[in-house]
């Protein structure tokens, strides 16, 4: 189901990483650090690629001693395109793609961080396979995304003093603007993704404007089809009892990140993620929005250290 490029092997020479023929398909993943350390897999949200792990975030991990993968999900990237009406996939799909990548890279197990739709598919992978999992965590996601897909798709919020809140109006009237208008040109693609992740970040940081441009430039040269990507939304939609399930089944130790000003999935997203998973450690950032910033690595890589320095011991390794 690939897309085969004639630029895959000529654009894995410039920025790096490998394919892995790993659950039936391709997946593209590249490694830092030192493989005789714990493995942490660094699973992204959705409609994005890898890369959105900055390296800088990446090797600062290393440098604490972790071996850490970051991937394209199925759909995104250098990894394996999909027809959905033909061949659709749920988040138990993407979470055996994870694991089956582990797999092919041998390790037999690893701590997960989830930033958003990432989020439940490493719930998934530690529910079906535990003894797999050192520990996990979660950052910028929820145990429903239905109201992210209410709203993306302009239908109303759900009603119930239970329900969680859906996307801030800035975002919403954002994605609306976009979905109305077309980017032609590359630098219109750019300034587009900039647009959002300006948003994403909220005013309380700084936006780390070149670094993020760069990032990006990298992500539309590696963007294959601007649309296959959206299959996750539709994946998300297959997967909502997965979804919503599985954090009430976690026994692995999980540590839960979530920013105060996060657009896509306000606050509330993670208290109630954090109260659902048993024994959870719930870490409330203020200032941080839907996105890693640099201003937040030092706290989180040091609030990560101390969730998972016992745990790699614990279970045997």
């Amino acid at each position: 189901m690939k897309k085969n490029d004639p630029s895959l092997i000529r654009s894995l020479a410039v920025t790096g990483g490998q394919i892995a023929k790993a659950n039936g398909i391709d997946i593209w993943y590249e490694t830092f650090g030192n493989k005789k350390d714990p493995a942490m897999l660094l699973i992204m949200g959705g409609v994005s690629q890898g890369i959105l792990w900055p390296k800088e975030f990446c090797e600062c991990l290393a440098k604490h001693h972790f071996y850490v993968i970051r991937y394209d999900h199925r759909d995104s990237g250098h990894s394996s395109y999909f027809d959905f009406q033909e061949h659709p996939y749920t988040f138990l799909d993407m979470s055996q793609d994870a694991l089956e990548l582990l797999n092919y890279l041998q390790i037999e197990k690893a701590h997960l961080f989830g930033y958003s739709m990432g989020g439940p598919i490493a719930e998934l992978i530690a529910v079906h396979f535990p003894a797999r999992v050192y520990s996990l965590t979660l950052m910028a996601t929820s145990s429903d995304f239905r109201p992210y897909i209410l709203a993306y798709d302009g239908l109303p919020p759900e009603q119930g003093s239970s329900i969680l809140s859906s996307p801030k109006v800035a975002y919403l009237d954002l994605l609306k603007h976009y979905k109305m208008s077309n980017s032609v040109t590359e630098e219109e693609k750019l300034e587009r993704k900039l647009t959002f992740w300006r948003l994403f970040n909220g005013s309380k940081v700084p936006f780390e404007e070149e670094r993020y441009r760069e990032i990006y430039r990298e992500y539309i040269q590696r963007d294959y089809t601007s649309t296959n990507a959206m299959n996750h939304l539709l994946a998300i939609k297959r997967s909502e009892k997965l979804i919503r399930n599985a954090p009430s089944l976690v026994k692995t130790p999980t540590l839960i990140f979530h920013g105060s000003e996060d657009p896509v999935l306000p606050p509330d997203h993670g208290d109630a993620l954090a109260k659902i998973i048993s024994g959870s450690t719930y870490c409330f950032v203020p200032k941080m929005g839907h996105i890693l910033n640099c201003q937040f690595y030092d706290m989180l890589i040091a609030t990560i250290l101390e969730h998972t320095q016992n745990t790699s011991e614990n279970s045997g390794s």
